[in-house]
């Protein structure tokens, strides 16, 4: 029989899942508004224009920055998102780009700020025209007890570490470069189709929240939501670790950065 603490995370999970949904869907739309237009509709004269020249037109140098999913883990290819949107990039530009990935397995918001405390790291973001990152799924899921379990307090603690973290990452960013795309990649539930999928709901959609809020304050910082993309769709999307994306699911995500860019 669930106690009324286990009914009232549950209620508030479905609330946050909500919550999500409005947003993703107003980023969707926003990415293409004809959407909203009946089937039937007749485009307006300028619809067939070409549009404008796009801001990434012009990235020459990308640093990747992160854990295992900007490594690429689970990725048969072994580019993983990352890769892909560099490849996009350089097709649509019609030139190579100078591009470093330094993600590391298994690295907390902790670690990645270490990491950027080093003088050679600096220099790279400084130098760069588009940075990508993920963080915070060793933060949060490193506090499960397995797939089937959920330890509460330990999630809280981990989340007010990493929003405190997650802020501090993007303001050493943009104090050494105050002009490039940052991008990061939010999290999805990889225990969505497991016995605690329910539990998980809250806080994995409360921290994509936090995250959107905290560079909202920042310029030029994209937040791209994947829980969506993920949603229904574990067996279909994630590598048979049952944690990160298999190749199908880092192209979702690659192609959801693109349009994101556009």
């Amino acid at each position: 029989m669930r106690t009324s603490g286990q009914l009232l995370w549950r209620t508030a999970g479905l609330l946050s899942f909500l919550s999500f949904l409005l947003f993703a869907t107003g980023f969707v739309l926003a990415m293409n508004p004809s959407q909203l237009a009946p089937a039937n509709a007749t485009p307006p004269a300028q619809a067939s224009k070409p549009p404008a020249p796009l801001p990434q037109a012009g990235v020459h140098k990308v640093v990747a920055l992160g854990d295992s999913l900007t490594r690429g883990a689970g990725d048969a290819n072994g580019q993983g998102y990352v890769g892909l949107v560099r490849q996009a990039l350089e097709k649509q530009n019609g030139q190579s780009i100078t591009f470093t990935n330094l993600a590391i397995n298994g690295q907390e918001s902790t670690d990645l700020l270490a990491q950027m405390s080093q003088q050679q790291v600096k220099t790279l973001l400084t130098e760069a025209d588009l940075i990508l990152f993920t963080i915070g799924g060793n933060d949060l899921f490193r506090q499960t007890g397995g797939l089937y379990s959920l330890e509460k307090e330990k999630v809280a603690a981990a989340i007010e570490r990493l929003t405190t973290n997650y802020e501090e990452i993007i303001r050493q960013i943009r104090s050494v470069n105050k002009n490039a795309t940052i991008v990061y990649t939010s999290l999805y539930n990889p225990f969505g189709d497991t016995e605690t999928g329910l539990d998980t709901i809250k806080p994995v959609l409360d921290w994509n929240n936090t995250a959107s809020q905290i560079a909202s304050r920042y310029p030029h910082v994209i937040v791209v939501p994947t829980y969506d993309l993920f949603l229904r769709k574990e067996q279909t999307y994630l590598y048979t670790d049952h944690f990160h994306p298999n190749t199908e699911g880092y192209a979702r995500i690659a192609t959801r950065i693109m349009q994101a860019l556009e």
